[in-house]
């Protein structure tokens, strides 16, 4: 729960965000289900429903956090499931496999050979997240942090850092400062045109009008396309 009705300046988000994490045990152990597109159409609903009764009926409901997060982008092999701190990774759960991953995981801190990603190459069995190959061979920015937040807990965003960018800007720098920054950073569209994000704002600030309107393309035309949802 958040215990301020109304945050006015940057240091008080900071001591906000501060409060939540000293709230947190680093060490509770936490279950993610991917809630992206891809693993709801698979089953990530029921996947989650079921831990969420199954802990409850092992009286694990207070021991464990459950979280349905952003899409983790391995989508073929949806439902995802990650258990923290370990980030063991399972792939294609079932709610029929959710009693055992709770006792033999959870409680038995042991893995379940059968839900662990084989590399197609080596014949590996993989335990941790990271090191999937899918996974090891990126360096995620903009979406790093999907499989970490549950987007109906807005105290998980702010756990990680989340607004501090937007208060920064809103309350400490002017539209110029921001303007450079942008432009600076080299952000682009990623459609096909690669447009310069910085100078589309230039464009906005310089325009002669009353009213200036910022139009979000959210939901790109391409089909399978899970990046522009809002």
């Amino acid at each position: 729960m958040l215990d301020m009705d109304r945050i006015g300046t940057v240091d008080e988000l900071r001591r906000l965000r501060d409060s939540i994490v000293a709230a947190r045990d680093p060490s509770k152990p936490c279950v993610t289900v991917c809630g992206g597109t891809g693993c709801r159409a698979l089953g990530a609903d029921s996947v989650t429903t079921a831990f969420r009764e199954e802990l409850a009926g092992q009286g694990l409901e207070d021991k464990v956090d459950i979280r349905m997060t952003g899409c983790h982008g391995f989508c073929e092999r949806g439902p995802l499931v990650v258990i923290f701190p370990q980030m063991i990774f399972y792939h294609g759960a079932t709610p029929e496999d959710v009693p055992e991953i709770v006792s033999e995981t959870i409680v038995g801190e042991k893995t379940i050979e059968r839900l662990l990603y084989e590399d197609p190459l080596t014949g590996q069995k993989i335990v941790r997240e990271p090191e999937v190959p899918f996974y090891k061979r990126q360096q995620r920015i903009l979406m790093g942090k999907n499989g970490l937040i549950d987007p109906t807990r807005i105290e998980d965003y702010i756990a990680l850092d989340g607004y501090q960018a937007a208060a920064k800007a809103l309350l400490e720098m002017t539209p110029e400062e921001i303007i450079e920054t942008v432009k600076r950073s080299g952000l682009r569209g990623r459609g096909g045109a690669g447009f310069p994000t910085g100078r589309k704002r230039r464009t906005a600030r310089e325009t002669e009008a009353d009213r200036r309107f910022v139009v979000c393309n959210a939901d790109e035309g391409d089909s399978g396309n899970f990046a522009d949802r809002m």
